[in-house]
C-alpha cells in the first residue's frame, strides 16, 4: 500500500508539472513564436522570401518586391547599388539591411498558419522608406570608386533622405572575390554609416569646443600661441602652420591642433571625458533599433601628448558617422537632436497601414548657449574658409577633418555639417576613406549631394 501511495503521488506530481509545462508553454507559443521562428538559427527563412512585401522608397519608386516567386529589385541599376545596405540582396551577409532585420514584417507571419497565409489571414507587409532612392543612385554615383559613406537627414523630422555606403554592388551580379579584387571589396557587406567607426580627424575639434565653452567663461576671450611645435613632457604634438596668437573661433576655422591640443590638456582628462561622453560616446545608440557601431573616447593610459591629440581628433577617438549625423541635428537644433529615421511606414500588403513612424529626441547633448556658439562658429567656417559657393544659397554650416590611420595609407576625409536655413532643413556627414583632405575628397561630394536635394525638391 505504502508503495502504491508513493507511485500515485509522483504520478499526481508528474501530471500536474505536465500540466503547468505545457500551459507555460501555450502561452509562451501564442506570444512568442513569431519571435522564434526568426532566430539565428532560422536564418535561411530570410533568402526564402518567395511571397514577401515589397519595399519602396518615399516617392513610391519600388526597390524590392516578389514577382512569380522571386525577389525582384529596382530597374534602375544604380539606385540598386545605392541601396543595397540599406535594401539588402536577399542573404544574411548584409546584417543591418531591413531584409535582414525586418524579415519578420516582409515575409509575413501567422500563428495558424504560419507564412503563406490565404487572404484574409496574410501578413506579408510592404515598408515604405524615407530615402530617396534617386538621390541616393546619384551620390553614390559621386564617390567614383572611392570607399566611404554619404548621409543625409531632415533635422526637424528625423527622415533620412540620403544613405549611401561604399563599396556596393548589384545584387543582380553580387562579386565573386579573387586576390585581385579582394581591396576593392574590402568590408562590402558592412553598412559604413551605421556598423563602422573611423578616425575623425579635425572634425572632433567641435566636441573639444564644446567642452571648453562648458568649462571656461571666458572661453571666447581666451587666445593660444601656435609656433607649428609644441612639446609636452618631452612629447611633440605638430600643427600644419604657425598660425601664431589666435583666439578659438580662429582656431576651428584654421583648425589649429595646437589650439584644441592646449584645450585639451588645460581641461584635463576627467573635464574632457565627462563633456565628450555628453555627446554619445561610448554609449549605445539605436536607429530603428539597429544598433550603431559606438563612437569612442578612451583616454585610459593617456600621456599629456596622447590627451592633446585627443582633444585634435586623433589619438584612439572614433566616430560614427551616423553618431555625427546626429550630432548636427543637435547643433542645429539649439542642443537636442531628433533621431534619424529610415522606415517612414509599414502596412500589410492589402493597404491597412500598421506603423507610422515619427520625430523623437535623443536627449540634449549640449546646453543651447554653447550649441548657437557652435553653430556661429560652423557658419564662419563656411562664409570665412570654405567659401559659400560649395553651398550656394543654403547657408551651411561646417567642419571638414582629415583622420590620419597611419601603415602609410592616405587619412580619412570628412566634412560634417547643416543648414542654418530652416526652409532647408539638412544636416550632412560625408566620409571618403582615404581620401585626404577633407576639404578636397569630401567636400565635393557634400555639396553635390545637397545640391541633389534642393534640385529634386525631397524637402516638402
Amino acid at each position: 500500500m505504502k508503495n502504491t501511495r508513493k507511485r500515485s503521488r509522483f504520478l499526481y506530481l508528474f501530471l500536474v508539472g505536465s500540466l503547468v509545462g505545457l500551459t507555460y508553454f501555450i502561452y509562451e507559443f501564442s506570444i512568442n513564436s513569431s519571435y522564434w521562428v526568426f532566430q539565428p538559427f532560422n536564418k535561411h527563412l530570410s533568402s526564402q522570401m518567395t511571397d514577401g512585401g515589397k519595399i519602396i522608397d518615399k516617392n513610391g519608386v519600388i526597390l524590392v518586391q516578389t514577382k512569380n516567386g522571386k525577389r525582384v529589385y529596382a530597374e534602375n541599376p544604380d539606385i540598386r547599388k545605392a541601396i543595397l545596405h540599406t535594401v539588402g540582396d536577399g542573404s544574411t551577409l548584409i546584417s543591418t539591411s531591413i531584409q535582414c532585420r525586418y524579415v519578420q514584417e516582409i515575409l509575413g507571419y501567422n500563428l495558424i498558419t504560419g507564412f503563406g497565409a490565404p487572404e484574409p489571414l496574410n501578413r506579408n507587409k510592404d515598408i515604405k522608406l524615407t530615402l530617396d532612392g534617386e538621390v541616393c543612385a546619384k551620390v553614390s554615383n559621386a564617390f567614383k570608386g572611392k570607399k566611404g559613406t554619404a548621409i543625409a537627414y531632415n533635422y526637424l523630422t528625423g527622415e533620412l533622405i540620403c544613405s549611401v555606403s561604399l563599396p556596393t554592388y548589384d545584387v543582380y551580379s553580387k562579386p565573386v572575390f579573387t586576390e585581385d579584387n579582394d581591396g576593392i571589396y574590402e568590408g562590402v557587406y558592412i553598412n559604413r554609416a551605421l556598423s563602422a567607426s573611423f578616425v575623425p580627424g579635425s572634425i572632433f575639434k567641435l566636441f573639444t569646443t564644446a567642452a571648453m565653452l562648458n568649462s571656461r567663461n571666458d572661453s571666447e576671450n581666451i587666445t593660444f600661441e601656435c609656433n607649428k611645435i609644441k612639446i609636452y613632457e618631452g612629447e611633440k604634438v605638430t600643427c600644419m602652420k604657425n598660425h601664431g596668437r589666435i583666439n578659438l573661433q580662429t582656431g576651428l576655422c584654421k583648425s589649429c591642433d595646437i589650439v584644441f591640443g592646449d584645450i585639451a590638456v588645460e581641461l584635463g582628462k576627467d573635464i574632457m571625458l565627462k563633456e565628450i561622453e555628453k555627446f554619445g560616446f561610448n554609449k549605445e545608440i539605436k536607429v530603428d533599433g539597429i544598433s550603431l557601431s559606438r563612437s569612442k573616447y578612451d583616454l585610459e593610459g593617456a600621456t599629456k601628448a596622447d590627451l592633446a591629440w585627443s582633444g585634435i581628433g586623433q589619438y584612439k577617438d572614433l566616430v560614427n558617422p551616423m553618431h555625427m549625423l546626429m550630432v548636427m541635428g543637435a547643433f542645429a537644433n539649439g542642443g537636442t537632436p531628433v533621431k534619424p529615421f529610415f522606415i517612414k511606414e509599414i502596412r500589410l500588403s492589402r493597404g491597412d497601414t500598421i506603423f507610422i513612424n515619427s520625430p523623437s529626441v535623443y536627449g540634449e547633448m549640449v546646453k543651447k548657449d554653447v550649441s548657437d556658439k557652435i553653430k556661429a562658429m560652423m557658419r564662419n567656417n563656411t562664409k570665412n574658409q570654405y567659401g559659400d559657393s560649395m553651398f550656394p544659397g543654403m547657408k551651411i554650416c561646417a567642419k571638414t577633418g582629415t583622420g590620419e590611420v597611419g601603415e602609410g595609407k592616405e587619412p580619412n576625409g570628412w566634412i560634417v555639417g547643416f543648414s542654418e536655413d530652416r526652409k532647408f532643413p539638412i544636416a550632412f556627414v560625408v566620409l571618403v576613406e582615404n581620401g585626404g583632405f577633407g576639404i578636397k575628397s569630401a567636400g565635393p561630394i557634400a555639396s553635390f549631394m545637397l545640391k541633389t536635394i534642393k534640385a529634386n525638391s525631397t524637402i516638402k
